[in-house]
C-alpha cells in the first residue's frame, strides 16, 4: 500500500475532493460493467437512470471493493483507523439523465448530530461522511455526472449561493466537473458541496459510490450484516461493524 502523498493531502484539504488515477485497470473495469449488467434486476427507468442499493452484494469483486488496497491509505488518513462502510449504490446514466442539484456542505456548528463535516488539526485530517466514487466510464469536459465547488467544504456564507447555479441552470465558474477515466476514484467529503449533473455523453455513466463514516457514527439508518456476504474476510467485517465507541477495534490491523 502506498501512503497518501503530502501532494494529495494539499489538495484535499484545499478543495474537498480528490482523483486517485487508475486505482482500477482497464480488465478489472470491463469485469465489474459485465457482473454488473448480469446482476441489474431492472432497466433505466423513466429519465434513463439505473440505480440500485448495495452493489457490495453482487458478489466478490463488488465486496472486495470495500476495502481495495490502493484506496485503504486513503480511507485511514481521511477518516482515521476505525472508519466504517456505511452504504454503497450503483449509479448508472444514459444521455441526458438528471440526477440532481448540487447540495451538502458542511453542518452548521449547532447541528451536533450532522455528519457532513471537514476538520484539520495539528496535522491531522478528519471528515464525517465521505464518498469514493469508482469511475467505471470516462467523463470527459462537459460530459456531466459528478461537479462540486471545490473548496466548500469549509464555506460559512453557502446560503448566497444563487438558486439557479444551485440548480444546474447558470453556469458559475465556481462549479467544476471533474476530467477522470474509467479505472479512477473520485473521493470527496460530503461536507463538500457537489451534485450531479445531467449526462451530455453518447456512452453510459457508469460509477459505483461506497460511503464510508468515522466508526462512532452512521448516516445510513441500515447497517452491514457480514452474513449478507459469503466469503467476507475479517478485516471486511470488522469495517462492516455498526457504529460505536467503546471497544471498537482499527478497521485495518497491522499483519
Amino acid at each position: 500500500m502506498t501512503a497518501m502523498t503530502d501532494a494529495e493531502k494539499f489538495q484535499f484539504d484545499l478543495e474537498g475532493y480528490l482523483v486517485v488515477r487508475e486505482v482500477l485497470s482497464g480488465e478489472e473495469v470491463t469485469e465489474l460493467v459485465t457482473l454488473a449488467l448480469e446482476a441489474w434486476p431492472g432497466e433505466h427507468d423513466e429519465t434513463g437512470l439505473r440505480r440500485e442499493s448495495d452493489v457490495s452484494q453482487w458478489g466478490p469483486r463488488f465486496r472486495d471493493l470495500i476495502d481495495h488496497p490502493k484506496l485503504i491509505p486513503y480511507l485511514v488518513e481521511l477518516m482515521g483507523p476505525k472508519f466504517r462502510v456505511d452504504h454503497d449504490y450503483s449509479m448508472f446514466m444514459r444521455r441526458g439523465t438528471y440526477r440532481s442539484s448540487l447540495h451538502g456542505g458542511p453542518s452548521p456548528h449547532y447541528q451536533v448530530g450532522g455528519d457532513h463535516w471537514y476538520r484539520y488539526v495539528e496535522g491531522t485530517i478528519r471528515n464525517g461522511l465521505t464518498v469514493f466514487t469508482y469511475c467505471l466510464s470516462d467523463a470527459g469536459p462537459g460530459d456531466g455526472g459528478f461537479a462540486c465547488v471545490p473548496g466548500s467544504h469549509k464555506s460559512n456564507l453557502l446560503s448566497g449561493m444563487p438558486d439557479d447555479v444551485a440548480r444546474f441552470k447558470s453556469p458559475a465558474h465556481y462549479v467544476t466537473q471533474p476530467v477522470v477515466k474509467a479505472g479512477d476514484v473520485i473521493i470527496f467529503t460530503e461536507a463538500l458541496v457537489h451534485g450531479t449533473t445531467a449526462w451530455d455523453a453518447d456512452h453510459e455513466r457508469r460509477a459505483l459510490l461506497y460511503k464510508y463514516s468515522p466508526g462512532h457514527s452512521s448516516w445510513s439508518s441500515e447497517y452491514y450484516d457480514p452474513a449478507n456476504y459469503p466469503g467476507v474476510t475479517e478485516q471486511q467485517t470488522r469495517i462492516m461493524l455498526p457504529p460505536m465507541v467503546g471497544s471498537r477495534p482499527d478497521s485495518v490491523q497491522a499483519n
